[in-house]
């Protein structure tokens, strides 16, 4: 079977990289596991006791971590762009790429791009080597978006192909009467291309295509892929978690039970509990409130051993 994915998704602060780090270390005791921080403010390695990098380190028996980092992912990003423009558009001497890679570094949208770019390596890289890949995302916002990408990048990248198709249509009509177009550039001679097979763009097209419909149609199968949310006993939580639930459904992701986190801390909790229930309709999990903040192996263990962690395993196999 593939590599299965579960994403902990939740609010900042509410204790998701501790839940990510017990679903992670429940699955190590019976296959190889990976569980990776995409959060910008990283604490994976504060929660596990070990110091990480984007680089997959092995902390326990069967379990491996990484934190992604964003500079790099978006550094990688901007060079892959980069090349494959000068792949297709290398003739084309007018495309300053410098002054277009530094506007699209501070553009809006760009960790949302390098992120999803990053999960995609991850997951390939995965196979064969993991069983399941747990992800400790970040603050709910952009994880949503984050995800929303792979659905919205094929609705682009399919209408962006169809247009390049009449392009190529176009240029092998007048092929047809004029001859083939062809043009000199420092010295050298350059054809047009007029077929998808021949032509790089639709070469570069088609691959990311693939890779936006593995992630997409990874994230719609339930047998592959699951939400563990985790928030708090308290109105914001409920708030974010109710609105992430909206997209999330919209996404076509399979939603596992609510962990909520904390509680115990506030008299009134089982009360915000009790609304929490009434609210989504659907199974929650309790994990109480520490007094000792969970950091380390033994302490993360602790916390796994008081949920029944199969719950948010994408498929009825469990650990």
């Amino acid at each position: 079977m593939s590599v299965r994915v579960t994403y902990s998704i939740g609010k900042g602060g509410v204790g998701k990289t501790t839940c990510a780090a017990a679903l992670a270390l429940h699955c190590s005791r019976t296959m190889p596991t990976l569980v990776v921080s995409l959060d910008p403010a990283h604490n994976l390695g504060d929660v596990l006791g070990d110091r990480l990098s984007d680089v997959p380190k092995e902390v326990s028996d069967n379990l491996w971590a990484s934190e992604m980092d964003m500079e790099a992912s978006i550094d990688r990003y901007l060079k892959h762009s980069s090349d494959k423009l000068r792949q297709m558009y290398g003739y084309v001497r007018t495309i300053n790429l410098e002054g277009y890679l530094d506007a699209l570094r501070l553009s809006p949208g760009i960790e949302e791009y390098a992120t999803i770019e990053a999960m995609e390596a991850i997951l390939s890289s995965a196979e064969g080597r993991y069983e399941i890949v747990v992800f400790d995302t970040p603050p709910t916002g952009l994880t949503l978006r984050v995800l929303a990408l792979p659905r919205v990048s094929v609705m682009w990248g399919e209408r962006i192909g169809q247009l390049r198709k009449e392009i190529l249509d176009r240029r092998k009509a007048i092929s047809s009467i004029q001859g083939q177009r062809r043009f000199v550039l420092d010295g050298r001679e350059h054809d047009l291309p007029e077929d998808v097979k021949s032509d790089p763009v639709m070469k570069e097209l088609n691959d990311y295509l693939g890779r936006m419909r593995f992630l997409r149609d990874l994230q719609s199968d339930a047998a592959r892929s699951r939400i563990m949310p985790v928030m708090n006993p308290d109105t914001l939580s409920l708030y974010e978690t109710s609105r992430a639930f909206e997209k999330l459904r919209e996404l076509g992701m399979s939603l596992g039970p609510i962990i909520i986190n904390k509680v115990g801390m506030r008299p009134c909790d089982d009360e915000a509990v009790g609304k929490i229930r009434e609210a989504f309709g659907m199974p929650v999990r309790i994990l109480p409130f520490l007094t000792d903040e969970p950091l380390g192996l033994t302490a993360v263990a602790d916390v796994e051993s008081r949920l029944e962690f199969d719950s948010w395993l994408p498929s009825s196999r469990s650990c």
